[in-house]
Order: structure tokens, then C-alpha cells, then sequence
């Protein structure tokens, strides 16, 4: 019993060294990076931790990165940050690759500038507000926490979002959003829209064409001006 006893506090007093060596002060680095467009049709962002800002450019012919990384109780070698490309598809990973026992954290803060008809896919985003504006191309968005503004862009646009509110305005064709938690706001869609409200609250105006809401919670739906068809299962 004694031995399983010495045995335990050996564990616990490796795990508390290994804890308390996570700790430390905060880091922080910029990093720049470009990437010639030519030849190029989308950008994918692989993204955790930080928010993500893109602008279309139309006087552009590259893809322009600032990142502004920061660091606290996790190493800097943790972080993967690259931007490249393969075939017509541009790649962009910006996170910290995990750390065994860590209690640190890591974020990445983005700011991109793309030219205007670039397409846009965000995948496996989590933990920070991402704005996209001024582009003339098809948007899609995968989320997990964090507000959502999109604005001026004239393709079509998709987002699947856990939690955070979501501003859609002037949007150029179909729009189609599936909205767990957070408050919605879809203004002047140039073609359909197709909405699911989980537990939040929609205002929905102008839109072209038909709009279908589904709702699952209990928040409040105000509609204006929809040219076409509504379909409703509130």
C-alpha cells in the first residue's frame, strides 16, 4: 500500500512540475507573407484562435498576410503558419499545433488582402470574430464561436456557424446560413435566402428572391421586404 502510495505522489509531483513549466510570459511576433495570384481560384483558410479581416483588392495580383501571433505557456514552435499554393487553390494555415500537458495558449490574429475575384473558404475556424469585405466572388464560411460580418460581396455566400452573431449585407446572389446560437441580421441579398435560427433571434430585409427560415429555438423573427416567396417552419 505504501508503495502505491509513493508511486501516486511520484505521478502527481511530475504532473505539477510539467504544469508549472507551461507557464511563462507572454510572446508576441508579427510575420508577412505574399503569394502571387496568377492562376489561382480560391484561397482556403485553416484557421483556430484569433480573428481572420479579408478585403478585396481590385488593383492587387497577390495575396497579402500580416499575422500577429501571440503566445502565453506554449512555445512558439508550436505555431504552423504558412501560405502556399497548389494547383489553381491557395492554402493558408495559421495555428498552434498542440502541446502535451499544455496550459498555455496560442492565437493567431489575421489580416488579408486578396484580389476581388478570389473565392473564399474558411474551414475549421474556432475562437475569434472574422470579417470579410469587397470581394467579387463566392464566400464560405465553417465556424465555431466567434461574431460573423460579411459585406459587398457579390457571389454567393455560406455559413455554418456554432455560436456568435452573424451581419450579412449587400450580398450579390444566394445566401444560405445554418446559425446555432447568436443573433442574425441579413440585409439587401441580391437573390435567395436560406436561414436556419437555432436558439437566436433573426431580422431579415430586402432580399430579391425567395426566403426559407427554419427556426429550432425560441428568439424572435422580423421580416421586411422579401420579393419573392417565404417559406416558413417556425
Amino acid at each position: 500500500m505504501n508503495k502505491v502510495k509513493r508511486i501516486q505522489s511520484t505521478v502527481l509531483i511530475v504532473l505539477l512540475l510539467l504544469l508549472s513549466g507551461c507557464g511563462g510570459q507572454e510572446q508576441s511576433t508579427a510575420k508577412k507573407m505574399e503569394l502571387p495570384s496568377a492562376g489561382l481560384a480560391k484561397l482556403v483558410i485553416n484557421h483556430k484562435n484569433g480573428s481572420v479581416k479579408i478585403t478585396g483588392r481590385s488593383d492587387s495580383d497577390k495575396i497579402e498576410v500580416d499575422a500577429s501571433v501571440k503566445a502565453s505557456g506554449i512555445s512558439m514552435d508550436n505555431l504552423e503558419l504558412k501560405l502556399e499554393a497548389q494547383q489553381d487553390t491557395a492554402s493558408l494555415d495559421a495555428r498552434f499545433k498542440g502541446q502535451f500537458l499544455s496550459m498555455g495558449e496560442g492565437s493567431v490574429d489575421l489580416e488579408i488582402k486578396v484580389p476581388k475575384q478570389l473565392n473564399l473558404e474558411i474551414t475549421s475556424h474556432r475562437d475569434g470574430k472574422i470579417q470579410i469585405s469587397d470581394v467579387s466572388s463566392n464566400g464560405t464560411i465553417d465556424n465555431i464561436n466567434g461574431d460573423i460580418e460579411v459585406s459587398k460581396l457579390s457571389g454567393t455566400l455560406k455559413i455554418k456557424n456554432q455560436d456568435g452573431g452573424i451581419n450579412v449585407q449587400d450580398i450579390g446572389s444566394d445566401v444560405k446560413i445554418d446559425n446555432n446560437n447568436g443573433h442574425i441580421v441579413v440585409n439587401r441579398i441580391g437573390g435567395s435566402a436560406e436561414i436556419h435560427v437555432g436558439d437566436g433571434s433573426l431580422d431579415i430585409d430586402h432580399v430579391e428572391k425567395d426566403a426559407t427560415i427554419t427556426q429550432t429555438g425560441s428568439g424572435e423573427v422580423k421580416m421586411g421586404e422579401i420579393k419573392g416567396k417565404i417559406f416558413q417552419n417556425l
